[in-house]
C-alpha cells in the first residue's frame, strides 16, 4: 500500500531546503509560517522521511501544525516566523531501521557543521529524534552526544515535547500530540 502524500500545511507561505539529491540525503528545510517575524525555531528530528521544499511527510506535517496550533500558548513560539528541520541523520529513508543495512555512514560531517552553523544563530531548539534505529545504536549515541555538545557551547534554550523515553531519547516528531506539553530539556 502507498503511503499518502502530505502537502505542506496551508499557512506555510514559503519554503526552501538543501537537498544533495545525488547522496538522497537533505541537509536542512525551513518553512516559513509568519514573514512579518524573523524568530526561527529549530526542530532537530531523526531522519527525513519523504518531506522536500514541495511536498511534506507525516512528521513534517506534523511538527508545523503542532508549533503553528500552539504559538500563543508558549511563549517560545510566540514570534516564530521560521521553522527549521535538521536531521541527526542526513539520508532519506521512510523506514529508518534500514539505514543500518543501507552501507552507508550515518555520522556525516556535512550534517554535523549544518547542525552547528543553525544553532549557532538561533536561540531555541526542540530535540524530537526518538530512539535509534535498529543496527545503529552506537552511532545514533555518538551522533547524539556531538548534537548535545554543539547545542550547550552555543547555550541554546533547548526544549522537547511531552516526556522522553526509557533511553532518555525525545518523543519523536511524529507522535506529538497537538496538546503535549513543550518541556525544558536540561543539558
Amino acid at each position: 500500500m502507498a503511503k499518502p502524500v502530505y502537502k505542506h500545511p496551508s499557512f506555510v507561505i514559503k519554503t526552501s531546503e538543501k537537498r544533495i539529491i545525488n547522496e538522497n540525503k537533505r541537509l536542512w528545510l525551513s518553512l516559513t509560517i509568519d514573514e512579518s517575524s524573523d524568530e526561527s525555531i529549530i526542530v532537530i528530528l531523526k531522519n527525513p522521511s519523504r518531506a522536500t521544499k514541495d511536498i511534506s511527510d507525516k512528521t513534517v506535517y506534523n511538527v508545523t501544525n503542532y508549533i503553528f496550533k500552539n504559538k500563543h500558548k508558549y511563549i517560545q513560539l510566540n514570534n516564530i516566523g521560521n521553522i527549521i528541520i535538521l536531521n541527526l541523520i542526513p539520508y532519506y529513508e521512510t523506514y529508518s531501521h534500514l539505514l543500518s543495512v543501507s552501507g552507508i555512514n550515518i555520522i556525516d560531517k556535512d550534517n554535523l557543521a549544518t547542525i552547528k552553523k543553525f544553532t549557532a544563530k538561533c536561540n531555541n531548539i526542540i530535540i524530537a529524534w526518538g530512539d535509534h534505529p535498529k543496527g545503529l545504536k552506537d552511532e545514533y549515541e555518538e551522533i547524539k552526544k556531538n548534537i548535545i555538545n554543539i547545542l550547550e557551547y552555543n547555550k541554546n534554550n533547548v526544549f522537547y515535547v511531552a516526556k522522553l523515553s526509557k533511553n532518555n531519547n525525545p518523543k519523536h516528531g511524529q507522535v506529538w500530540g497537538y496538546e503535549d506539553k513543550l518541556l525544558p530539556y536540561f543539558i
